[in-house]
């Protein structure tokens, strides 16, 4: 005689990007161990591709997540988590209020910390979906500019890790891949009507000024956050956190 089959809850969620709530069941143990795994692993593209993998497992109609603004795709995964494994998660602040001031090695005066690790608890739920007013028009000059799409989960490198010459053409990688069109006066030139040669050098004939514009656009983009206040056991001290990114909640 089989076993019995258990009936999952069917969650929706309404995403920036899209004009319908998605609808998700939580996922399930062998989806938490595929998670615990790639976590393990440290690597950033093992933990990429299986929160994909969660998501598409877990998302009840077909959707290509492949699409999707990377801040919608951490909003997604919060919540999923949330309705998966519990909607409270308990992370930890070191305080850094000046209790004092004490000599160096040197004799020289330094301000001393409380440095206290502050259990800190939230419910994610609680997390309100990211703003997207960032305008996808950037101007290089007066009269030249470039409109851009969001990153999503497969196109997304945060620009501080990209900033060593090495990591450059990581950089114009990114950009091309979100690039609609550059616009001037004449008309609209679409990026992928073109080699992506000719827009490299376009980007390399900018200065550094124009350039970092372009690259502000990505500074900018929206971010699941979340403020609080916490008054730090050991000192007393208010202070006023920000939560940003998956990573501060979860990974």
């Amino acid at each position: 005689m089989p076993l019995p089959k258990i009936d999952l809850p069917i969650f929706e969620l309404k995403l920036v990007s899209l004009p319908k709530p998605v609808k998700y069941r939580p996922f399930l143990v062998k989806e938490e161990k595929l998670l615990l795994m790639a976590l393990q692993s440290g690597e950033e593209d093992t933990i990429l591709k299986t929160v994909k993998q969660i998501i598409n497992n877990c998302l009840v109609e077909e959707l290509d997540i492949d699409k999707l603004p990377i801040f919608d795709i951490e909003y997604l995964f919060l919540n999923l988590r949330a309705r998966s494994v519990g909607e409270k998660v308990e992370t930890y602040f070191m305080c850094r209020n000046v209790v004092g001031i004490e000599k160096n090695e040197e004799g020289l005066d330094v301000e001393v910390d409380c440095k206290h690790m502050m259990p800190v608890t939230i419910n994610v739920l609680d997390v309100k979906p990211p703003i997207a007013d960032l305008s996808p028009k950037v101007m290089i000059t007066d009269k030249i500019g470039i409109v851009l799409k969001f990153p999503t989960l497969k196109t997304f490198r945060p620009i501080s890790e990209m900033v060593t010459a090495e990591n450059n053409n990581k950089v114009f990688d990114m950009i091309y891949d979100c690039a609609e069109y550059v616009f001037d006066e004449n008309g609209m030139y679409y990026v992928n009507e073109s080699p992506k040669e000719e827009f490299v050098q376009f980007l390399e004939s900018l200065t550094q000024e124009q350039f970092d514009r372009i690259t502000g656009f990505f500074e900018k983009l929206p971010k699941i956050s979340y403020d609080l206040e916490h008054e730090c056991q050991k000192c007393s001290f208010k202070h006023n956190l920000r939560m940003e990114g998956l990573t501060d909640f979860f990974i």
